[in-house]
């Protein structure tokens, strides 16, 4: 008989999605979501485990309110009477989690920081900081996507029992012959102030080469400002904004795409970024201390600078990044290990 497993965790995520389908191999499998789910999830646990109470919340902290959901969502576990909860996003579901721990001290606790409530959320104020300490120390595994977000845990909690890996991809064809436009940079990140796509326009417009084309995908407050700021600088031709994509679509530009662009202001490690390395392209990223642990300046991506040139892509790059990808961040053999240390 298998362990009972909770995740906690948004069910529209598509990263939870991910995670739900290689953990329903191994556990019972329960979802607790704040947000609705992805008809998808029915592909891997039964409606009768899902657990829906809906409420906003409001990724980068703050969300007091969602103490009023305490005691539902308590009822609901023990309900199931789990061996693992596993919470995903430490300021909302870890918060949450953490407080059931204390009450129900037989269940072990894994959290799962995603990435801006480790490294932006708890520096905001010192009752961020101190929520995000004791989602923390009551954890009995935290997980985390890079070496750098885990020394950050470490330095809110102290506590070291962390598991490192990213949020991987499916296995990938090495030897798959894909055939890149060396005049296409492809840019999917959220339209937002963190991620600087007002900068990737800017500096596209000064390159100055009217065969370059730029596809930005994804959504977000800033679009009709970014189309503006084409329009102003005179590359509204060379420029494409297409809004979400289908994982589909996206394959097919990253495919297509010679260079990858993202320039966050703070991230860890980005799946994107990983994607697009195992689909050959050239990653032209920040010089963030995630991102310096996939990329190697000026050999597999380079770091981003305002003034810089679109760098020359040597030939063996693509198989580079790809062998990068097989060998570091196929999530398959990224939860095996993790089930390993959880059983430990």
């Amino acid at each position: 008989m298998k362990d009972k497993y909770i995740i906690m965790a948004d069910a529209k995520s598509p990263h939870t999605l991910k995670w739900v389908s290689e953990l329903c191999k191994y556990f019972d499998l329960y979802v607790i979501s704040l947000n609705g789910y992805d008809r998808q999830l029915l592909s891997y646990v039964g409606k009768e485990q899902i657990f829906v109470v809906n409420e906003s919340v409001n990724v980068s902290g703050g969300n007091f309110k969602l103490l009023l959901k305490y005691f539902e969502i308590k009822k609901i576990v023990e309900s199931i009477a789990p061996k693992y909860i596993n919470a995903h996003y430490i300021s909302s579901y870890g918060v949450l989690a953490a407080l059931i721990k204390r009450v129900k001290p037989e269940i072990k606790l894994v959290q799962s920081a995603w990435g801006s409530d480790i490294l932006v959320t708890p520096f905001e104020s010192v009752i961020k900081r101190k929520v995000t300490e004791f989602a923390l120390v009551n954890a009995d595994l935290i997980t985390s996507d890079s070496y750098y977000m885990s020394d950050k845990i470490i330095e809110i909690s102290a506590n070291r029992k962390i598991d490192t890996f990213p949020f991987g991809l499916e296995e990938i064809d090495l030897n798959e012959e894909i055939v890149k436009d060396k005049n296409l940079i492809f840019s999917n990140r959220a339209l937002s102030e963190n991620y600087n796509i007002m900068t990737v326009v800017e500096w596209f417009a000064k390159l100055h080469n009217e065969e370059l084309r730029l596809v930005i995908a994804n959504e977000g407050e800033q679009k009709e400002e970014l189309k503006s700021l084409a329009k102003k600088l005179g590359v509204t031709t060379q420029i494409e904004f297409v809004g979400f994509l289908t994982k589909d679509d996206q394959d097919t530009l990253y495919k297509k795409a010679q260079y990858y662009i993202s320039i966050p202001s703070s991230d860890s490690t980005a799946v994107s970024l990983l994607e697009a390395m195992s689909f050959g392209c050239y990653p032209i990223v920040s010089n963030l201390p995630a991102n310096r642990e996939w990329i190697l300046d000026e050999c597999n991506g380079s770091f981003f600078s305002e003034g810089m040139l679109l760098p020359e892509v040597e030939q063996n790059v693509s198989n580079i990044n790809k062998n990068i990808i097989n060998k570091k961040a196929i999530f398959s053999k990224s939860i095996k290990n993790y089930i390993s240390r959880l059983e430990q």
